[in-house]
């Protein structure tokens, strides 16, 4: 469930940055490409609601890096443009869907530009069912034979 959503949120980044091609996960090489997304997971927690049914929370921290101008400054208007477009495409979004089809809720998302880099964290929620295993009455059964 975890990868499914990861790769819900890379379809988003996706659909709304097709000019950025780079989405790193988990890890930044040394000399990484700009423009370019990173994506981790800050927490991840579930909640059992009953016997059959669970609530799964996941903070995803998703990570801009500008590209630079000639000056080797961070370019502010993609920056900005950027923070707003990735902020509204969650808000808009309010739920996505993964490979699996599980659909996560967009709870909450938070922050925007800061120093070089645009820095969002979005709260997804889903609720997962547990897999149940055959019941058979019978086992629970004594037999005794008569005769």
């Amino acid at each position: 469930m975890y990868g499914d959503s990861l790769d819900a949120l890379r379809g988003l980044l996706k659909t709304t940055f097709p000019s950025v091609n780079k989405i790193y996960i988990s890890t930044m090489p040394d000399a990484f490409e700009r423009p370019s997304f990173f994506v981790q997971l800050a927490t991840g927690s579930e909640e059992h609601l009953n016997r059959n049914l669970y609530q799964v929370d996941m903070i995803w921290q998703i990570v801009y890096f500008v590209p630079l101008l000639n000056t080797g400054q961070p370019d502010i208007f993609n920056q900005l443009g950027v923070s707003d477009t990735l902020k509204q495409a969650l808000m808009n979004a309010i739920t996505i869907t993964g490979p699996s089809g599980v659909k996560y809720h967009i709870i909450e998302t938070e922050g925007g530009p800061r120093d070089a880099e645009v820095y969002i964290t979005v709260t997804l929620q889903t609720e997962m069912t547990r897999p149940r295993p055959e019941y058979d009455l019978m086992s629970e059964i004594t037999h005794e034979q008569e005769g």
